[in-house]
């Protein structure tokens, strides 16, 4: 779970967050490979990360994830392997 109140410092840190009554959306577009490993040759396709969940209280409980290219294609993301990521956003 995350807390309410880090959706804030999410938006801060380039996130788009939109809320919409219970239902929370985080959204991040991930840079470029060939701009991530300056190394431009390496590629220029972009991919979206996209966290999906509901307000809890004081909480937002992620319920699905996934990663989409630019074609639209979704590869699912557990929600186990956003815990090192919500320790890391809890720690801001």
């Amino acid at each position: 779970m995350l807390p309410l109140n880090k959706l804030e410092t999410l938006k801060q840190g380039g996130y788009q967050v939109a809320v919409k009554g219970r239902e929370v959306e985080i959204e991040f577009t991930t840079p470029t490979l060939g701009d991530a490993a300056s190394h431009p040759e390496l590629g220029g396709e972009r991919r979206r990360f996209v966290a999906k969940g509901f307000v809890e209280g004081d909480v937002v409980r992620l319920t699905e994830a996934y990663v989409e290219d630019q074609t639209g294609g979704r590869n699912k993301v557990s929600l186990s392997y956003l815990e090192l990521w919500i320790e890391y956003i809890n720690s801001l």
